[in-house]
């Protein structure tokens, strides 16, 4: 009887854990490893896939000429590379939740570097120029991230230098696009369907069964 009962327990955990590996996707890192570019900066290129996130406002680069915490593949934008913008924008094709990004800085000198996401959070950090000090993790919980903005601070405006890498975030589950509960809208969850407003507005939309849609 006991080791029937020690069966049944196995047995409900492994429900239990695979239902919950199905509902959340596992963290996900961008590295840009796969990828192999010049050593210095040339001209901006097209927008850059990769999974469920886009980069735009640079190009791709490898073993950057001066940057000397990363000397691997980094994404990559400066004022002096052309069609470059003065900002970096990743963009998801699904809200996510977790998002971090390393971001590098490539000027002399103290530099403020900006992180914003479409919920209008933001952080900011000074980043160096040597080896312990030219680089910092900005990280949002989320859920409900869209896209995540790179801009910098610097005394000349006009110029500016900087990468990310390591970019992870965590994909939302896809397995039910609406909510079925009014619990799910609780605790910013109606962030993660990307489709509401506020909490009112999914609750509102669970309540009707539908009948009200969102926005």
């Amino acid at each position: 009887m006991t080791q029937l009962r020690l069966l049944v327990l196995i047995a409900a955990c492994f429900v239990a854990l695979s239902t919950t590996g199905a509902a959340w996707a596992a963290p996900t890192t961008i590295d840009f490893e796969s990828f192999t570019g010049p050593s210095v900066f040339s001209n901006a290129e097209p927008p850059l896939t990769v999974g469920a996130a886009t980069f735009s406002g640079g190009m791709i680069l490898t073993a950057v000429t001066g940057l000397m915490s990363n000397s691997s593949t980094v994404y990559g934008t400066a004022s002096f590379c052309t069609g470059c913008a003065s900002s970096i924008t990743i963009t998801f094709s699904t809200p996510v939740s977790e998002v971090s990004a390393e971001v590098l800085n490539g000027i002399p000198g103290d530099v403020s570097y900006t992180v914003s996401s479409n919920l209008g959070d933001s952080v900011t950090k000074s980043l160096g120029l040597d080896i312990a000090t030219d680089h910092d993790t900005f990280t949002f919980p989320g859920p409900g991230i869209t896209s995540v903005t790179v801009t910098t601070t610097t005394p000349n405006p006009a110029r500016w230098d900087f990468f990310v890498d390591n970019i992870s975030f965590n994909e939302s589950p896809t397995s039910n696009p609406f909510p079925t509960s009014k619990s799910e809208c609780k605790d910013g969850g109606w962030r993660g369907f990307g489709l509401f407003k506020n909490q009112g507005d999914c609750v509102s939309y669970v309540a009707t069964e539908g009948r009200n849609p969102p926005g």
